[in-house]
């Protein structure tokens, strides 16, 4: 993964893919399509953190790539925190 666009094309698979993580269907978390681009962003800028494309990510992606835990929930909003999981198991899987 070199540049932006193969890293966005790599995390719309992947949330196609996992669309089951993404709270569809809750009663506790409302989806809308503004929940989705955040999520899509946070993805997007973990993987170019990771592989070094771009500007580097800002505090709460820094503590998810470098697997700090607290760090990443201490800095995390209320979408990222319901989304943590699914960014390790990105950042794992790619």
């Amino acid at each position: 993964m070199n540049t932006i666009e193969d890293i966005e094309k790599v995390v719309s698979g992947f949330l196609m893919k996992n669309h089951n993580e993404l709270g569809l269907g809750e009663f506790d978390f409302i989806y809308n399509e503004e929940v989705m681009e955040h999520v899509h962003s946070m993805c997007v800028s973990i993987l170019c953190t990771k592989y070094g494309v771009g500007y580097p990510g800002g505090g709460f992606v820094q503590a998810v790539v470098n697997n700090d835990l607290m760090g990443a929930f201490g800095r995390a909003d209320h979408i990222n925190k319901k989304y943590i999981g699914l960014y390790v198991k990105l950042l794992y899987n790619y």
